[in-house]
């Protein structure tokens, strides 16, 4: 493989709603929950408002979707649930390796709440109790095969989860560690994640992220960030596009214009594959950085993973 991806995988509902819906829930544009820490029932959402589609998701699988759609050898390392949307993933994920996946459990959902034309995402997540199961005899051989392993949340118990990922990697010597966080694990306070930055080679961060674990903006928390282990840092900036930083130089990407915006869910993650893209195939980080912004922008034009389905990624 040349890419592994490990962290919480989904089935992910798309729905469109409006912030009087939100608020009646005591939710915000943004917000990130489990549907239990908000107390809320899945028939508040599904009851009452429409379901547009369904895509495989998740943080990790995003990129390596991606990946696979560029002819990158993928595989993914996970729990995936033993029922209909169990299948449904299995069946729409496309060329990725599962030989290692654990079917077991019910599997993870996410309701991702659209509101302002897509442009702004509200998620709610139930996600499997046997979550963490396929850390249980993993084939450490098939890792450290992978010239990048790349890094997702673990979303069941985020406290627990982190410290699995220490375990885990600590374990890994030669690929590659690419991270993408999210603010569910960087809620946990940066502190809980040095362990994870000290044997990460790419930190994949937004802008809202680097405020939350540095307090400063892009420019100067990404520097910051470096000093506790990754050697690349990339913030997505949304329509500012990208800033890259190393030791040796930071540098901006700009942005591709979308005519029609549909959906942002998930653009990070595609800007994550198509980076990864570009160092695998040695391409230097300003190509990388540049082609990673476009496929970005592609990923905007549907729900989901369905703009892989259509658009052209050469």
């Amino acid at each position: 493989m040349d890419v592994i991806g490990i962290g919480s995988a989904f089935v992910d509902y798309f729905i469109k709603t409006d912030e009087a819906f939100l608020k009646k829930l005591g939710l915000k544009p943004e917000d990130d929950f489990l549907f239990k820490e908000k107390k809320i029932s899945k028939n508040d959402i599904f009851d009452k408002l429409k379901v547009l589609t369904k895509s495989p998701g998740g943080i990790s699988v995003n990129t390596i979707a991606a990946l696979a759609k560029l002819n990158i050898k993928v595989g993914y390392c996970g729990v995936i649930g033993k029922d209909i949307n169990g299948d449904f993933w299995t069946k729409n994920i496309g060329n990725i390796d599962l030989s290692r996946i654990k079917r077991v459990g019910k599997t993870s959902i996410c309701a991702c709440l659209l509101t302002s034309q897509g442009k702004k995402r509200t998620f709610l997540s139930e996600v499997n109790p046997a979550d963490f199961d396929f850390l249980k005899n993993i084939d450490l051989n098939y890792l450290k095969s992978a010239k990048f392993i790349h890094l997702g949340p673990l979303i069941l118990n985020t406290k627990d989860g982190i410290k699995h990922t220490v375990k885990l990697i600590r374990r890994i010597s030669k690929p590659l560690i690419s991270f993408s966080p999210s603010i569910l694990y960087i809620a946990e306070g940066p502190q809980k994640l040095y362990k994870i930055f000290e044997k990460t080679y790419i930190l994949f961060l937004n802008q809202k992220e680097i405020k939350y674990l540095t307090g400063q903006k892009p420019e100067f928390g990404s520097k910051s960030l470096l000093k506790y282990g990754p050697e690349i840092v990339v913030c997505t900036l949304a329509e500012r596009g990208a800033l890259i930083t190393t030791f040796k130089n930071q540098f901006y990407s700009p942005r591709f214009d979308v005519d029609n915006i549909v959906d942002t869910t998930g653009a990070g993650d595609a800007f994550a594959a198509g980076f990864l893209y570009g160092l695998i195939k040695g391409k230097s980080l300003r190509w990388s950085a540049n082609f990673a912004n476009g496929l970005a922008a592609k990923s905007l034009t549907d729900l989901g993973l369905h703009w892989l389905k259509t658009a052209r990624l050469s």
